[in-house]
């Protein structure tokens, strides 16, 4: 290279010279600690390449894991997370305040009078109108609804919601009225949950329906035949009443009051005199010879139902058998000369007790070694169990000959695995084809 000449990058023997260069007077440099120190080592492009490509593994993993995470811990676990208030908790019914009102509403325990519940608790009561396709004109079901939190959610029963394929629609206490979403509704224990877009809404205050005893003053608000905010009142006639929801075969436990329940009061509240919603009101004993008997489902049942609804949009985890049958107690069995069980109607093809012995006409006499003669009998075994755990049962088979009359049986046992329940078992009471 002549003295005039200037380097230039082209020139690839005076860049690696350059490069030599460099790396000596680093080296010199870096054993005396006045001098600086050497430049450190530029990144080159495959080195960005690298670092986009980790952050993007990085964002795709904690998007992941926060949607695995939801699924698994509930809604509110990052918040758990970071404030250390019950990490994996899943939702839980939020605690509001009883309304402050004057003095004359309060009896002179502390307790509400009759009209004091009524002003405290009835702007929480909503009325609950669905409309099918076809029916825009006029809603096809009515019932009620309870605030349970101020940013809009709703208790009610699932069978106010029947048909509401066209629209969910619910009215405030005030006259507002909004359309509503379905979050989650669960036919076996009659319990669902809507939501409005609303804010500041007065949410109801819940009470430890376990608490209830006999005698009990209630009072129980709702729009029975359309009658909005309508308020009666009674005791307690008796608690953990096991009542077979309607069209399914779950009991659920219920507040028997003595308060008038009728048509249109279905999801709404039954109230302590303290203000506190106490059960959800869910059906009548309807019947000619029987006056003043109504039901609520106690909050202490309905709550793990109303929690798995917002969390998972239904209940999960519910055991299924996946047959049909009609009960056959021991005195009709007596009476009729047949064995005494579950007559087996029909055999669910997708369950895995369709893989056993079973077929329609035998009779189910004992699971797990426990006698079963009903719906109740079965379910107080298998909601013990999960889906996937194995049941043994007894069948007895009836083996006729030419005259009804003259049959002998044979008994044998099966074993299934329980299946994840959707729609349970259907059971047809003795007497039906």
């Amino acid at each position: 290279m002549q003295d005039n000449e200037i380097y230039t990058p082209a020139d690839d023997n005076g860049a690696e010279a350059i490069a030599e260069l460099r790396e000596l007077a680093g080296a010199e440099a870096a054993a005396w600690d006045y001098l600086p120190k050497p430049p450190g080592r530029l990144r080159s492009g495959n080195d960005h390449a690298f670092l986009k490509a980790f952050l993007t593994m990085a964002v795709l993993f904690t998007v992941l894991f926060c949607v695995t995470a939801r699924a698994a811990l509930g809604k509110g676990w990052f918040k758990n997370l970071v404030t250390g208030e019950g990490f994996g908790e899943k939702f839980t019914l939020p605690i509001a305040e009883v309304p402050k009102l004057e003095e004359r509403f309060y009896q002179p325990d502390g307790r509400f009078t009759v009209e004091g519940v009524a002003r405290a608790i009835s702007p929480s009561i909503v009325t609950i109108e669905s409309f099918e396709e076809g029916s825009a004109f006029a809603a096809f079901g009515q019932g009620s609804g309870v605030i349970m939190s101020d940013d809009g959610y709703i208790i009610t029963n699932a069978h106010v919601l029947e048909r509401s394929g066209l629209a969910v629609k619910v009215r405030l206490a005030d006259g507002t009225e909004y359309n509503a979403k379905i979050i989650g509704s669960d036919v076996k224990s009659d319990i669902a949950v809507i939501k409005i877009d609303a804010k500041n809404l007065p949410a109801v205050q819940f009470g430890d329906s376990d608490s209830v005893f006999a005698g009990e003053q209630v009072v129980a608000i709702g729009s029975p035949a359309g009658l909005e905010g309508s308020v009666t009142t009674g005791i307690v006639s008796g608690v953990d009443r096991m009542i077979r929801v309607e069209t399914t075969n779950i009991s659920m436990s219920c507040i028997q009051i003595d308060a008038a329940i009728n048509p249109g009061n279905s999801g709404g509240a039954l109230v302590n005199m303290w203000g506190q919603v106490i059960g959800i009101t869910s059906s009548k004993l309807d019947s000619l010879e029987y006056d003043n008997i109504g039901f609520a489902i106690e909050m202490s049942a309905a709550k793990p139902i109303i929690e798995q609804l917002i969390e998972n949009g239904r209940v999960i985890g519910r055991p299924r058998v996946g047959i049909s049958f009609r009960e056959v107690s021991d005195s009709y069995a007596e009476l009729f000369n047949i064995p005494a069980g579950l007559e087996i109607a029909e055999i669910s093809p997708d369950c895995d007790i369709a893989n056993t012995e079973l077929r329609v006409g035998d009779y189910i006499t004992e699971m797990n070694g426990k006698k079963v003669r009903s719906a109740d009998d079965v379910y107080a075994i298998i909601l013990e169990l999960s889906p996937g755990d194995e049941v043994t049962a007894k069948v007895t088979r009836v083996l006729y000959s030419d005259s009804p009359d003259d049959y002998k049986t044979e008994e044998f046992e099966i074993k299934f695995k329980l299946m994840e329940e959707e729609n349970s078992f259907e059971k047809e009471e003795p007497g039906d084809d």
